[in-house]
């Protein structure tokens, strides 16, 4: 091998090794920057570890239990209040189902019953003229008897007109008859009477709902109760009478109940009630600020810990009120329990956020 060649293949070799040096230190560094990156802890973590947690222990959103931790410090945030349930006399329930009724039928009976009655007093008049002009006649007659074409005459109108009188009345009865048929005895005699219930309820001032008992219930029908509507608002109900016929899906009693006419009240929305029935008991109200809905379904939160709540549902046998809250048998609560009256939403939504599985879950 020449001088030349050496010296060439000396300096490729010398290259060579440079390189296998220089990579060599980069993968170094990089091994270095990599392992410092995965141990070193993010800025600001301690301050988040600092920060308010909520904890939701829950199977699901709408299971039956779930509890949320919160600290003293989230709770003031969140505005949570707690106070123990007042006591009131719980009432047994009985779910009735019902809906608000179309008034059409009723509204056209109401219209014949105010022609008729027009038509009565218009063929009453003329039966009371045609009679004395009769009266006149035949008195007349008696001293002329040559009037007796003009007699005959004022006989023929009474006669037409006391027939009249009778057709017209025959067809308020008619009227009165049908009313009574379709609504019943109470309903149908207000109709034909025109009076305030039924005008009420023409008028749109109130509305009519019929209620049905489960079947095999027998229940008197209280004077006024609470009723719900589709919307999930709530109204006072007044006794009408017993219906005059029942609901073919629930083949029951039923009864009929007016509400007062709010915007959002419509013919065909379904209606739950709950009756009284049996003795009343020792029970605890909840008031309307407690209640949330979650799932379709009311719950409440019950203070578990000092920084612990419980959400639990509200039975079937709570007894709605007027205002929106419930009535619940004192022996389904324990009267040392305390229940969120303030913030519960706010216990709501950090549970919802607490089921939000984090990046690193996910990973």
């Amino acid at each position: 091998m020449s001088s030349g060649t050496r010296s060439i293949f000396g300096r490729a070799v010398l290259r060579a090794v440079r390189g296998v040096a220089v990579t060599a230190a980069v993968l170094t560094a990089g091994v270095f920057l990599i392992s410092n990156f995965q141990t070193s802890e993010p800025a600001g973590s301690s301050d988040a570890d600092d920060a308010p947690k909520a904890v939701a222990q829950s199977s699901s959103p709408g299971s039956e239990a779930a509890v949320v931790k919160l600290d003293s410090g989230g709770q003031e945030k969140g505005g949570i209040e707690t106070a123990a349930p007042k006591e009131i006399a719980y009432q047994g329930q009985t779910r009735a189902y019902g809906s608000i009724l179309p008034l059409d039928r009723l509204t056209s009976l109401y219209n014949a019953s105010l022609a008729a009655s027009a038509q009565l007093k218009s063929a009453q008049v003329k039966l009371s003229a045609s009679r004395t002009a009769n009266e006149r006649a035949q008195n007349l007659l008696k001293v002329f008897p040559t009037a007796v074409a003009q007699a005959e005459s004022a006989e023929g109108a009474y006669k037409i007109d006391a027939a009249a009188f009778e057709a017209v009345q025959a067809e308020g009865e008619a009227v009165r008859n049908t009313a009574i048929q379709e609504w019943g005895p109470i309903l149908g005699q207000a109709i034909v009477a025109r009076s305030p219930l039924a005008e009420g309820l023409v008028l749109r001032k109130s509305a009519l709902i019929q209620l049905s008992l489960p079947p095999s219930a027998t229940i008197a029908a209280p004077a006024r109760i609470s009723v719900t509507l589709g919307g999930g608002s709530t109204a006072e109900a007044d006794f009408v009478s017993e219906a005059a016929r029942t609901d073919p899906k629930i083949p029951n009693v039923s009864y009929l109940y007016k509400i007062p006419m709010a915007p959002g009240v419509l013919a065909g929305m379904s209606v739950l009630a709950y009756l009284p029935n049996g003795a009343a008991k020792p029970g605890v109200g909840i008031p309307p600020s407690a209640v949330i809905w979650q799932a379709g379904k009311a719950w409440i939160y019950v203070r578990a810990g000092s920084d612990r709540f419980e959400r639990r549902a509200i039975g079937e046998e709570a007894a709605p009120t007027a205002d929106g809250g419930y009535v619940l048998p004192a022996t389904s609560l324990q009267h040392d329990k305390l229940i969120v009256v303030a913030g519960a939403q706010t216990l709501l939504s950090e549970e919802s956020k607490s089921q939000i599985p984090s990046d690193e879950d996910s990973n």
